[in-house]
């Protein structure tokens, strides 16, 4: 149960000294987003900040769930879960903060609606961005500076599962002749409690019931959060530009979980009244500078520089006690991660005539990733089990690209692109063997608008694409569980050998635009993919254990309706 006990919001009067005619006039040209989803050869649905905010939601993750195609992974009302297009999971939708691919562990629910200029969902890939969307692509495009000036500050409480949660937000923008500077912050907490009744069952190879547990789970996750995003932007000579954005993000999670089992047949677990605490402190900042210069004829060329920063540190604490007296173990463990990535991409446009416009760019990227874990395991009687692990990953990635965007007629545009990608993953572990993979793709792509007589439309899309493993996926590093191993239960083990996940896309969609603001849709997808990822489940040393490994194919099949 959610439930919005305030909501208010506060405009700070002008200073004195400001009259009236040193306000640059408002005003506002709106197209209509549906307007200019209806005439975009790509196929692309723009979600602004008013929509956004509308519902009250305090993560971006709960706003976007509400857009068609678009939903939240794991337990209802749970955080961290991961965003998933046309029902595919994690690391087949790609997920972009200003154009740039987020980090691993990055989540939405770690961004406030409040800080977000507009999300743009793109069902199909296009050659500007990273071909690693199978599923699809979003671009979270952060909070822009402003031409008026704006003084606002909002306070917000609610509840939800008998926890309290409140945020404070300020929006302060501005502008000083050519330079606009913007700043937007929020301060959150969240709360969540919960009961999860999970059962356990088992059969033989007969269908004889082997096993029945009762586990019922209860959770109490609490999450406090800081964040800041500003904005500097310059206007240059030529209808040129220069802008500086950033985003601070500071948070601090709290989870605390308990579980008592009850076995009916089967015996319990070798902890069956246990108990985890897992604290973690997070802080990211981002920055980026963007150039933008107005060339002869038309022409443009947009360069981006930008820098991030992500440190994660993580405590964990389980207490099983068993069935027994003097049965239990305790598992301390200490984990850290710092990542520290520098990207690059450039973008040459030029338009041919009124309806013909070329592009051609570059993006490149290397991200370097350190991770350490720290664990101890005390059990009554016996020695204390020692586990110390390091790692330093370093991802390097180039793309080069150039599409074709063609008015054919005034019914019928076309867009042709082709993406070429590279991008190689070299780790270092402790005593381990070191890592060096790599991988290349070409990626073509086909978009096509027809519009028919009236109102109606219709799209295809042609895409190949890929999702690339993780570097968790590639290194052959073992994650133990800690309480009832077994096959539903496993022990989890990168794989170096594992290599990228391939798809050939079909998309197709009709549209009936009823009038302003209003209309109706059908779509229908198609994904064959090679080269599947899938866990390869094994016994070793008397433990289960699973390995992601390449078995086979899959296809992907879906369909779609819209009404707006």
């Amino acid at each position: 149960m959610r439930y919005t006990l305030l909501l208010c919001s506060l405009a700070l009067p002008w200073p004195a000294h400001v009259r009236a005619d040193d306000v640059l006039p408002s005003v506002t040209v709106n197209a209509g987003k549906l307007e200019q989803r209806r005439n975009d050869t790509v196929s692309t649905l723009s979600v602004g900040h008013d929509e956004l905010i509308r519902q009250g939601d305090r993560s971006l993750s709960d706003a976007l769930k509400r857009q068609p195609g678009i939903s939240i992974g794991g337990a209802p009302g749970a955080a961290g879960g991961q965003i998933q297009m046309r029902g595919l999971g994690q690391g087949y939708t790609l997920i972009m903060l200003d154009g740039v691919p987020v980090p691993p562990g990055f989540s939405l629910d770690s961004l406030d609606p409040e800080l977000v200029e507009r999300v743009d969902i793109m069902r199909a890939a296009t050659a500007e961005f990273s071909a690693q969307a199978i599923a699809g692509s979003i671009n979270i495009v952060l909070k822009k500076s402003g031409g008026r000036r704006e003084r606002t500050f909002k306070l917000g409480a609610s509840g939800s599962h008998g926890m309290p949660a409140g945020s404070a937000t300020v929006q302060w923008s501005d502008r000083d002749g050519r330079l606009a500077y913007a700043l937007a912050g929020t301060l959150s907490h969240t709360g969540r409690q919960a009961l999860l009744d999970e059962w356990n069952r088992a059969v033989d190879a007969d269908g004889r019931p082997t096993l029945l547990r009762h586990a019922p789970l209860t959770e109490r996750v609490t999450s406090d959060g800081i964040e800041l995003a500003p904005r500097l932007q310059w206007a240059l000579e030529g209808e040129g530009s220069l802008a500086w954005q950033s985003l601070l993000s500071v948070r601090r999670l709290a989870s605390r979980r308990h579980a008592l089992e009850t076995a009916y047949l089967g015996g319990t677990t070798a902890y069956p009244d246990n108990q985890s605490n897992f604290d973690q402190d997070s802080g990211t900042v981002r920055s980026d500078l963007h150039w933008l210069r107005k060339l002869a004829q038309g022409a443009s060329l947009d360069v981006k520089l930008g820098a991030s920063v992500n440190h994660r540190d993580n405590d964990y604490l389980f207490l099983g006690r068993g069935a027994a007296p003097g049965q239990g173990s305790t598992r301390q463990v200490d984990s850290g991660v710092d990542e520290v990535g520098v990207q690059a991409s450039g973008t040459y446009r030029r338009a041919l005539g009124q309806h013909h416009t070329l592009a051609a760019g570059w993006d490149a990227g290397h991200r370097r990733r350190t991770e350490f874990r720290r664990e101890r395991e005390l059990a009554p009687g016996g020695p204390p089990i020692l586990a110390d692990e390091d790692y330093t990953a370093t991802v390097r990635r180039l793309a080069l690209f150039a599409q074709d965007e063609w008015d054919i007629s005034p019914r019928w545009s076309l867009y042709l692109g082709l993406r070429w990608e590279t991008w190689r993953t070299a780790s270092a572990t402790g005593d381990g063997q070191p890592l060096d993979v790599g991988a290349q793709l070409w990626s073509p792509v086909l978009q096509s608008l027809w519009k028919m007589r009236g109102k109606s439309q219709v799209r295809l899309a042609l895409t190949r694409t890929y999702k690339a493993p993780q570097i968790f996926e590639l290194i052959p590093r073992p994650y133990t569980v800690d309480n009832g191993n077994s096959p539903t239960n496993p022990d989890n083990q990168g794989n170096p050998a594992l290599r990228p996940e391939l798809a050939l896309g079909l998309d197709a969609a009709y549209e009936y635009y009823l009038g302003e603001g209003a209309m109706l849709g059908a779509s229908a997808t198609v994904r064959k993919i090679s080269d599947v990822m899938l866990d390869r489940l094994y016994q070793q040393g008397g433990r289960w254990v699973a390995t992601p490994v390449n078995n086979g194919k899959a296809q992907v099949r879906g369909i779609e309706l819209e009404a707006k």
